[in-house]
């Protein structure tokens, strides 16, 4: 959760640069995030709020699975260290991707699909940093599959000795 919760302060910290329309015109409100920490700070502290529960949501599987295949504390943490990077780069990967759709596609045709397109102050840069948002949670999905992966894949290997099926040559 923490970890989460330290990715979406510094994601928006990149969205906020990319459209701080976004957070003036929906999030901060949305959050309730006082007129003085409308700012870098508020985008943060909307990030963190908008995240954490991804962690819950992604560390619970991959944990109990942990818990169930890796042998003893040692190897439990650091499966569980890489489980987190892992999961952590996957959503990054997607924000980029989205942060990258959001400048080559056609935002005025995006636009269009907006209600109220007057109630925003920059629609340009709130789709850009919208688009970048949804990827990051599709993304963070795609980690919370690629978490499962690595808990399993370091897993001890299992040992041949008393397999009434093994034959030696």
């Amino acid at each position: 959760m923490f970890a989460s919760a330290a990715f979406g302060a510094l994601h928006n910290q990149i969205s906020f640069t990319v459209g701080a329309s976004y957070f003036y015109d929906v999030k901060f409100a949305q959050f309730a995030i006082d007129p003085m920490f409308q700012n870098r700070f508020g985008a943060s502290l909307v990030g963190a709020l908008a995240s954490w529960w991804m962690g819950l949501v992604i560390g619970i599987p991959a944990f109990l699975l942990g818990a169930f295949t890796q042998r003893g504390r040692r190897r439990y943490f650091y499966a569980g260290l890489r489980a987190i990077g892992v999961a952590l780069s996957v959503a990054a990967i997607g924000s980029f991707v989205g942060l990258a759709f959001g400048h080559i596609a056609d935002i005025n045709a995006l636009i269009g699909y907006l209600p109220m397109i007057d109630a925003f102050s920059d629609p340009i840069g709130f789709v850009r940093a919208a688009i970048m948002h949804e990827a990051s949670y599709f993304g963070g999905a795609l980690g919370g599959l690629a978490a499962l992966y690595v808990m399993w894949r370091a897993r001890e290997p299992r040992t041949s000795q008393g397999d009434p099926y093994e034959t030696s040559e």
